[in-house]
């Protein structure tokens, strides 16, 4: 373990978080805990924990562990997801009001939703958390690579330090499916939108997809605008299609679209994967995060010869944005296995070759920014097949990234012959 991640260890076991007084290198920690959970079941939590002067930043996946399926197999995992995430908040000096954001993986979203939206909301009241209180959440179909598994959470939490300043609020009403948070820490204002859908359930007709994915960019414009900002500020775009073989083509054309008439030139960093959204009818969603004060921050496209760039095959977006802030350096990536110089997949139907070259290019993308697997906070892996999951995870303890707090799912990647795809984000101390 590092120095500075000897000095966070440290500091969660006396539950004493660093102040002002130290360094930036001390200031910025990350540590990581990894082994299974104790509760009213099992479940496999990590997280990784970023400390600056005014905040922790808590970065947590959980996992129950699970062996064969059950009538109420999701009830009784959800429950124990959130017994895992309230212990191990409270690891940090944190609990679930701090909590701003999840993200749900679902192996029967339809089935699923109810229990689990029952259990969450039950216990976040427990806690007095209501309301706008809640955290914003994005739930989709991709079903856990790990057999018996058929929920997955991943969650960010904020807490001020003793001496910093650091606050949430939701900047509109808690819509059924969509929120609204502004994380403020020091000066930044961070911005995130959650869950903006296609089709929210209220039209008497879903619409076709062209209609829904031009609703779901219209919205988000005007709820950027709501709060000051536009998609020129965006640096980080999630999408998700409930059939991405058949729409991501019309997807790019509207996305391209919209980019050019709102005169967005620094393409955001951006992942387009397939899976089922909520509700019933909805096609598309998207998450987003914005910058509101961009003037504070350094912020460039992150690049890599390893990996074409999406413009040259038609797509607005790019592999990765790097945002510095004065302590602390985001880097948002996303990456698949390539395409050649004539748009062709490389490794067709090689599992490895193309997991190999994924993680290639993933590696590619952080390295010039003095990054590596160590650095990620947060990564999720999308798998074409489940069956792929014990090489996947050979390969990842060859490449020396076993560690790294990674949700790994099944869903279809933006072309149907590539076999996967990896979006992750690392943070690191920003050079003087």
């Amino acid at each position: 373990m590092s120095t500075r991640q000897d000095t966070l260890a440290l500091a969660i076991a006396s539950n004493i978080l660093p102040t002002s007084s130290e360094s930036t290198m001390t200031r910025l920690m990350a540590n990581r805990h990894h082994g299974p959970v104790q509760t009213r079941g099992i479940c496999d939590t990590e997280a990784a924990t970023i400390t600056t002067t005014h905040a922790t930043e808590v970065f947590v996946r959980c996992a129950p562990i699970a062996s064969g399926t059950s009538r109420n197999g999701c009830q009784i995992q959800s429950r124990v997801v959130y017994e895992s995430l309230a212990h191990l908040l409270s690891e940090v000096g944190a609990d679930l009001s701090h909590v701003v954001f999840e993200k749900a993986f679902f192996r029967n979203l339809a089935a699923d939703i109810e229990d689990f939206e029952q259990i969450r909301v039950e216990a976040y009241r427990k806690r007095g958390i209501t309301g706008q209180l809640l955290p914003a959440i994005t739930h989709v179909q991709q079903p856990p690579c790990r057999s018996g598994q058929d929920i997955e959470l991943q969650a960010f939490a904020v807490l001020p330090t003793p001496e910093g300043e650091a606050r949430v609020r939701a900047l509109s009403d808690a819509a059924e499916h969509l929120t609204v948070k502004l994380v403020e820490i020091g000066e930044a204002r961070h911005l995130y939108i959650g869950n903006v859908p296609g089709y929210r359930g209220e039209e008497p007709e879903p619409g076709p997809f062209c209609q829904q994915s031009d609703r779901m960019f219209e919205t988000a414009d005007r709820l950027l605008r709501e709060h000051g900002t536009s998609f020129v500020d965006v640096l980080r775009t999630w999408i998700y299609l409930d059939d991405i073989d058949g729409q991501y083509d019309e997807l790019n054309a509207a996305r391209n679209v919209f980019f050019q008439r709102q005169g967005v030139r620094r393409l955001p960093a951006s992942t387009g994967i397939g899976g089922g959204t909520h509700p019933p009818g909805n096609r598309c969603v998207m998450d987003l995060y914005a910058l509101l004060n961009p003037e504070i921050a350094q912020i460039e496209v992150m690049q890599t010869p390893t990996l074409n760039e999406a413009p040259e095959y038609g797509s607005a977006f790019s592999r990765g944005m790097k945002m510095a802030l004065p302590e602390e350096t985001y880097l948002f990536v996303s990456g698949t296995a390539s395409v050649d110089e004539q748009g062709a997949t490389v490794h067709t139907g090689d599992s490895r070759g193309q997991i190999e070259r994924m993680l290639l290019n993933i590696e590619q993308l952080l390295a010039p920014h003095g990054a590596g697997w160590a650095d990620l906070v947060q990564a999720v892996t999308f798998l074409k097949s489940a069956d792929d999951l014990g090489l996947f995870r050979e390969i990842c303890a060859e490449r020396g990234m076993a560690e790294a707090p990674n949700t790994i799912v099944q869903a279809d990647v933006c072309r149907p012959d590539l076999l996967c795809e990896m979006e992750a984000i690392a943070v690191v101390p920003t050079s003087e």
